[in-house]
């Protein structure tokens, strides 16, 4: 697997990049409720839905606003090898075809989580879906980190949407839902499944473009 090395010249270039990336192409980003307080004793893991090339830029800039943690995000290993400099900024390789690769990425995973200045980046459908599809694939990754882990973390769901107005730009949405502490999925595995779900449906309800402007 490849392991992410967070390069601060890297992060520099990006940041600019993406901030005039993302305001070349959207109208604005829109923070639709409240985000939640984020502890600074406590790792967390981020798990966004997956509909479009742009989600780990949208994830990425979110995260950079609204918390002071280290990025990390878990990117496809044949990806990751193709843009290369992803990795300068804190992405690392999964490979799901691969047992062996699999586990060494879990295992690095957990090592992440072990400091609490850390955010690791997980998308849980593990690949590309409509936004408007009703069945979505789930993987169980974060299940397992929060079953093998040795130190608690928190969970947070977060659904995007790009949507389009009267403007000649769309507008990325964004929705959080509440936390939830690791220790809640050893007591109840499918709680993060069902808080995943319900944050994009209740996006896929939202029609407007009101809420707080992140840009």
């Amino acid at each position: 697997m490849i392991k992410a090395e967070r390069k601060k010249w890297a992060l520099f270039v990006f940041d600019i990049y993406l901030e005039r990336l993302l305001k070349k192409y959207f109208q604005d980003f829109r923070l639709i409720n409240d985000f939640p307080e984020i502890s600074s004793e406590k790792s967390l893991v981020v798990a966004p839905n997956h509909f479009s090339w742009w989600d780990g830029f949208f994830v990425y800039y979110l995260l950079k606003k609204k918390t002071n943690k280290k990025i990390f995000i878990m990117m496809l290993e044949n990806q990751l090898r193709r843009y290369w400099f992803f990795q300068k900024i804190g992405c690392f390789s999964t490979n799901p075809a691969n047992k062996q690769s699999t586990v060494a990425t879990l295992r690095y995973t957990l090592e992440l989580l072990e400091n609490p200045d850390n955010c690791v980046v997980i998308f849980p459908q593990g690949e590309i879906e409509p936004f408007e599809k009703n069945s979505l694939n789930y993987n169980e990754g974060i299940e397992f980190l929060a079953r093998y882990s040795s130190k608690e973390f928190d969970i947070l769901p977060v659904a995007n949407k790009i949507f389009y107005s009267n403007e000649k730009l769309p507008f990325i949405l964004t929705r959080t839902e509440k936390l939830i502490h690791s220790s809640e999925i050893k007591n109840d595995k499918g709680i993060l499944t069902e808080r995943f779900n319900e944050n994009i449906n209740q996006l896929k309800n939202i029609l407007s473009t009101e809420g707080e402007s992140i840009f």
